[in-house]
């Protein structure tokens, strides 16, 4: 602890000598002018009681407590010991005479305290004696108490210990600054308080001045009073008018409400009607697409059937043809046989011989005569087929024939549809203008009501304005203020309102349009699918089923009549062969349906049964 005792020993040289240095300044300013204290000595006793005292000297607990701060720190840079040893206390004592000067003709701050001569420190007095600083600063013990073992330290304990009493200079050179200050404030008090018998001297005239003042000030009082008067009946004649307009104005603003309302229901009645005949369109498109489809499937089958028919046909007359020029050179052939028979014949009746040729010839005859029988069969066969292909040629025309009419009536329905599907369009446009110009109505509306909500808020602010500047202490005129207040905020409650409302109405417009504009993609997208159906059904290349050469199968599948069993099977394997999985839960059906059986075969019991009795 002996540099700390050090450090205490020349912290205290330092406050000697700047005590020292204090003293010998103001004693020097004190006998440069003792006269002016004593002339004003007597007033500065009357004026000072009422000021607050300074507290005397420095406390020694706050220097230890710093010392004690700084020495525990450890510092940031080490500065070299030749240069500390250097600074002589001559030195620094020439730098605080210098610096006093320049502070007293800066009073940039004042003390917290106010001193008077009564009051005051014997230090800015004067009548402070060597002997009496001596003993109230301990200057005697001070100079006494520092170490006699100095010259054994180390080199490394002196660096450590000059750090921490540049630390200390440097804090003692602030306290000397403030110090310094406050003695030049004193010193201005000083010379303020010599020039106060000429403020006071000069007070009966400022009297008078404010007495004059007072009175006039009484008579713009007593102006403003009748002014405020007249302003606050006017507030309340504007504040009648304002309530009368806005109750006109809100009236009116519900009647449009009322108007747009009615409008909107409207024109959701037409979109719900719209939407149900979209909607009934669509259904009656899609079953006459249904329709059409059937109907081609069938024109397809028919002419089909019709081309296989002609082919028949053709067949048909080619071997009828054959059959007849056969049957013409048969004829031929028969007749210059049965002309050589007769005159065989007749050569036998006449008595010629009969021999073996001639037996021959009869045997021929007969074959002949039985294949003539049998062609003769055949022909009326063919004869029959062919009546009936013909017959079965003129229904298949009759159906073609009808099915052609009812194409004509689909072509004219789609046609129909076609313009009803344009007429919707067109209401729709229509609808849609309406709506847009319902929005502009709208949107000006709300434009307009927003307008004249702040104009009523500029209006408003200026009546707070003038009714704040005339500050009225009356009761009746706080009661129209609070009741101007109330009127206010219901104003603004319903214009609030208003707004929401017609926010709400913008808001189910938007959703109505959006909703027209839904319905429009969807008729686009089902006028693009009709279209790109029908263009696919005409660039569609269907296979013709090809006949088999054998003509008893192609009259025994034509002559079968189309009962609604076989339509209803082959619709059924068609719907097997397009959807997989109805395919396989008719497959897992009948599976199911045969195990049921089984279970029910293997676990039930006829009624007539009788169970042998098993012997033991």
């Amino acid at each position: 602890m002996s540099w700390f005792a050090d450090l205490a020993g020349k912290a205290e040289n330092l406050l000697n000598n700047l005590d020292e240095q204090t003293g010998v300044a103001l004693r020097n300013h004190n006998v440069a002018k003792p006269k002016k204290q004593e002339r004003h000595e007597t007033f500065h006793q009357d004026v000072g009681t009422g000021q607050r005292r300074r507290p005397t000297g420095r406390t020694s607990k706050k220097v230890s407590t710093s010392t004690e701060n700084r020495a525990t720190d450890t510092p940031s840079r080490k500065p070299s010991p030749i240069y500390h040893q250097s600074r002589s206390p001559s030195k620094d004592s020439q730098e605080l005479t210098i610096k006093t000067p320049r502070n007293r003709k800066s009073p940039t701050r004042k003390p917290n305290t106010q001193f008077s001569l009564n009051n005051c420190p014997r230090t800015l007095v004067g009548d402070i004696r060597d002997n009496d600083i001596d003993d109230q600063y301990g200057l005697k013990q001070r100079r006494y108490s520092l170490p006699a073992d100095l010259e054994l330290l180390t080199n490394h304990n002196l660096t450590y210990k000059m750090q921490n009493l540049e630390v200390e200079n440097a804090m003692l050179k602030n306290e000397l600054n403030v110090m310094n200050r406050e003695v030049s404030d004193l010193l201005d008090r000083l010379r303020r308080t010599e020039d106060g018998n000429v403020v006071v001297n000069g007070f009966s005239k400022e009297l008078s001045k404010t007495q004059i003042k007072f009175e006039n000030v009484e008579m713009q009082n007593q102006r403003l009073a009748l002014e405020r008067d007249s302003q606050i009946t006017q507030i309340e004649q504007l504040k009648h008018k304002i309530h009368e307009i806005t109750t006109g104005e809100v009236a009116r603003q519900r009647e449009h409400n009322n108007a747009l309302e009615a409008e909107v229901s409207l024109l959701k009645d037409r979109n719900l009607e719209l939407e149900e005949k979209i909607n009934q369109l669509t259904e009656k498109s899609s079953e006459h697409n249904t329709a059409q489809l059937k109907l081609e499937n069938d024109l397809r089958h028919a002419q089909s059937t019709i081309n296989e028919l002609q082919v028949n046909l053709e067949k048909s007359t080619a071997e009828c043809q054959r059959l007849e020029k056969d049957w013409e050179t048969y004829k031929l052939r028969v007749k210059s046989m049965l002309y050589a028979k007769d005159n065989e014949i007749k050569a036998l009746q006449e008595g010629m011989s009969l021999n073996e040729d001639t037996k021959s010839l009869i045997e021929q005859l007969d074959g002949l005569k039985e294949e003539r029988e049998v062609l003769s069969e055949a022909i009326s066969r063919v004869r029959g087929e062919c009546n009936d292909m013909k017959t079965y040629i003129e229904q298949l025309e009759s159906r073609q024939n009808s099915a052609v009419r009812v194409v004509a009536a689909l072509r004219d329905a789609l046609r129909d549809e076609r313009g009803a599907k344009n007429r919707a369009e067109a209401q729709c446009l229509a609808i849609g203008k309406e709506l847009k110009t319902v929005q502009i109505e709208t949107g000006q509306t709300i434009a307009s009501l927003r307008t004249a909500l702040r104009d009523k808020e500029n209006e408003l602010t200026n009546l707070r304005n003038t009714t704040s500047s005339v500050r009225s202490t009356d009761t009746s005129a706080l009661n129209v203020a609070d009741y101007d207040v109330m009127q206010e905020t219901i104003d603004n409650d319903k214009i609030h309102y208003l707004t929401e409302t017609l926010v709400q109405k913008q808001g189910k417009i938007d959703s109505l349009l959006a909703d027209n504009n839904m319905l429009r993609i969807q008729m686009e997208k089902l006028e693009s699918k009709y279209k790109a159906e029908m263009a696919s059904k005409r660039n569609h290349t269907h296979s013709v089923v090809h006949v088999d050469g054998d003509r008893d199968r192609c009259r025994s599948r034509h002559q079968q009549p189309v009962s609604t069993l076989t339509a209803l099977s082959v619709r059924f394997s068609v719907a097997m062969k397009r959807h997989p999985l109805f395919r396989t839960f008719i497959v897992i059906y009948m599976i199911c349906l045969h195990l049921w059986v089984l279970t029910v075969l293997f676990t039930s019991t006829p009624d007539g049964h009788i169970p042998r009795q098993v012997k033991l």
